[in-house]
């Protein structure tokens, strides 16, 4: 037996030198910098993702009829849920999946007030269109922001350089604080920093959002007191050092009268909201807020006039062209209501948004009315308070023409005409899902890799078509090979882990024809699988052909481009199957099989990588468990992870620009190795397309025009 398992170790060492034809990497264990995955330090807990799956409720409207809600990122350019109550009551429960650095969604339901901005936390979101705060930033064109200027967390823990905010920091410190710069409850606990290297010792900080357990004086990084006192301290120096005259005044305002703008501390003023968030961390009491909803504001603070992207540690998806956060307090002297009229597509929705954006309340109803193809569909009242919103949502096909006619306070009319925005066969009746992004492999598992994420790339685009009742009916998946920098024989498929077999009627456009490794049921999924698990294809060498030398297809720049490869799966669901609650796609189980192909003959079927914590499915051999670098347990749960928590593969929202090969992840993307170190709350968008993110060099598709 003893022999028999040297002979697995030797098989294992030998596949793994034939895989990539990779070199080892060559770590110094005393050179502190990061040079590879391999020496990044992760949390045991750490998930890799780069998604975040909600559990979400919301209490719709008590009255009218039913409408679909729509949840979209803040501004209302991405869209994560379309639909309604599975139980057609007046409460949508269901979940949605969305990238990691979304914190803030926007809620839109046909004639309700508002906007109806709803925060993430703890992984839920809850919102109650009854009992709702309902505000927006003012547009006034009186209200002048010119010469604000603040610094994220990261800007504020920079070493002094020329003119950046370390220098700003270390020059002006001991004037802003002639004593210490303490943050917290005086009554229970706080922060001390003596100086401003203390200050620049701790910043960013880091850490999951918690509350002071204890009194701090002139903690350091590894202290990480989390990310909502990061934020408030950061927004504490902002405001204290531009009340100082020292950073960005404006000769209306100091920073700390400006108010917000919407979410839970609407019109409360930055000032108002520093005395609540300093009691709150310090455990004096949170006064009906949650931790993430101080951190968030607190962030929106410190980015609302961040001008120097080279410091931003913070930055979010979006802020370029995001409105600002804060705005100017309300004007005593005026009172009259102004309203601005916006359309915007959502697909396949129109919808209407009426602001005031004046500086009064609206004393008397006005009316509105909605026309499709000129024709009238709908009509109503509006009474709008200041800086509150109404949305009127419509659908129909892409070639038909919508027109809302408002009658403003002042009893004139405007009026605004948008083209439809849904496809030429939508049912208004029947709602669609999406979920995309890009899955990045290695392929020697057991053994690690080069951590250049790129034995294999491909993207996928889930289309979830539903009806009025949440159940789902069929789905179109569409995946697009890009490049692979392997020479093994790799398949590819997925497994729906809350789906029977059963519950599906057909599977078609898979690419299969290895029916020696794969066994194909008759509905088109795989056979022997106890959950629904689709073989999208068996080689991707086949499916991709290699026409150059090197190692694969896209992955070095020394060889032609290849165009690539889309297949693109439809599945049809049995009658009232599945709920898309149920079915929770964001779950979805993503695998390679490696060694498909051996020598020209069929290989193996049971050698599948999975990403990080996700099970192998039925097929699976496990005897692979535990050999070299893997630290699996079937028993407890752990799958395809290393014992220092690395995977062998991940999952990127939004798409992904992959690495050259032999150059590891962690030298391309520059915040990734903060990110993973971090358990991913700093950094979580590292893989955008941001100043300072990316070191294009080192990323193929930067290099290569088609």
């Amino acid at each position: 037996m003893k022999a028999l398992k040297i002979l697995v170790v030797f098989f294992l060492s030998l596949v793994i030198i034939a895989g990539c034809n990779r070199g080892n990497d060559n770590v110094n264990p005393d050179d502190l910098k990061i040079n590879s995955v391999s020496d990044l330090v992760v949390p045991a807990d750490f998930d890799w993702k780069t998604t975040q799956t909600l559990a979400v409720s919301v209490e719709l409207p008590a009255t009218g009829e039913l409408q679909p809600l729509i949840i979209t990122d803040r501004n209302g350019t991405v869209r994560y849920f379309r639909g309604y109550p599975e139980d057609g009551s007046r409460t949508i429960n269901t979940v949605i999946t969305i990238p990691a650095y979304v914190f803030e969604l926007k809620l839109t339901y046909n004639g309700t007030t508002g906007p109806n901005i709803a925060f993430v936390s703890n992984g839920e979101l809850y919102y109650n269109f009854n009992n709702s705060t309902k505000s927006v930033k003012s547009d006034d064109e009186d209200c002048d922001l010119s010469g604000f200027e603040t610094y994220s967390k990261g800007g504020w823990g920079t070493e002094a350089n020329g003119n950046n905010p370390g220098s700003v920091r270390d020059q002006y410190f001991d004037q802003v604080y002639p004593g210490d710069f303490v943050i917290g409850d005086p009554d229970h606990y706080t922060v001390t920093f003596e100086s401003s290297t203390k200050v620049q010792h701790y910043l960013p900080g880091g850490g999951n959002s918690k509350l002071l357990t204890q009194d701090w004086l002139n903690p350091v990084k590894s202290n990480k007191l989390g990310n909502m006192a990061d934020q408030i301290i950061a927004a504490r120096l902002n405001r204290d050092f531009s009340e100082a005259g020292f950073l960005g005044t404006n000769e209306n305002f100091k920073l700390g009268d400006l108010v917000f703008a919407d979410g839970p501390f609407v019109n409360i003023s930055v000032d108002e909201f520093l005395a609540m968030a300093e009691i709150a961390l310090g455990g004096g009491g949170m006064n009906g807020f949650t931790m993430d909803e101080y951190k968030s504001a607190a962030e929106n603070i410190n980015l609302s006039f961040e001008n120097n992207e080279e410091d931003d540690d913070d930055k979010s998806v979006g802020d370029d062209e995001e409105e600002d956060i804060l705005t100017c307090p309300a004007d005593s002297n005026s009172d009259e209501p102004f309203i601005v009229l916006s359309a915007e597509c959502s697909d396949p929705d129109v919808i209407f948004t009426l602001t005031n954006t004046g500086d009064g309340d609206m004393s008397v109803a006005k009316t509105y009315t909605l026309f499709k193809n000129d024709i009238q569909t709908s009509t109503g009242n509006y009474q709008l308070d200041v800086n509150e919103t109404l949305d009127i949502t419509s659908s129909g096909l892409n070639t038909d023409e919508f027109k809302l006619v408002v009658v403003k306070p002042d009893g004139t009319s405007m009026e605004q005409t948008i083209t439809g925005c849904g496809d030429e066969e939508d049912d208004d009746d029947n709602t669609s899902e999406q979920l995309a992004g890009t899955l990045a492999y290695e392929d020697l598992w057991p053994g690690k890799g080069d951590y250049d994420f790129n034995d294999l790339i491909i993207d996928y685009d889930f289309v979830i078509n539903k009806n009025s009742q949440e159940v789902v009916q069929n789905m179109t998946v569409t995946f697009v090979v890009k490049a692979f920098g392997a020479s093994y024989h790799n398949g590819f498929g997925f497994t729906l882990p809350t789906v029977s077999p059963n519950d599906i009627v057909s599977v078609s456009g898979t690419d299969v024809v290895n029916n020696t490794v794969f066994t194909i049921a008759g509905n088109g999924l795989e056979a022997s699988q106890s959950k629904a698990t689709v073989i999208v294809f068996d080689d991707a060498r086949r499916v991709m052909p290699q026409t150059t030398s090197g190692i694969g297809v896209n992955t070095q720049l020394a060889y032609a481009y290849t165009n690539p490869v889309t297949v693109v799966v439809n599945i049809v669901f049995a009658n009232n199957a599945i709920t898309y609650s149920e079915l929770n796609i964001g779950t979805f189980n993503p695998f390679i099989i490696v060694n498909t192909m051996i020598n020209e003959a069929p290989g193996v079927r049971g050698l599948e990588v999975h990403l990080p914590n996700y099970e192998p499915s039925d097929l699976f051999d496990d005897s692979y468990i535990g050999q070299l670098d893997d630290n699996s347990s079937i028993a407890d749960g752990r799958y395809f992870v290393t014992a220092q928590n690395h995977p062998w593969a991940i999952n990127i929202a939004n798409g992904f620009d992959w690495v050259i090969e032999f150059q590891d992840i962690t030298g391309a993307y520059n915040w990734f190795a903060e990110w993973a170190q971090s358990g991913g709350i700093n950094y979580p968008d590292w893989y955008l397309d941001y100043n300072g993110y990316r070191n294009d060099n080192l990323i193929y598709p930067t290099q290569i025009v088609p």
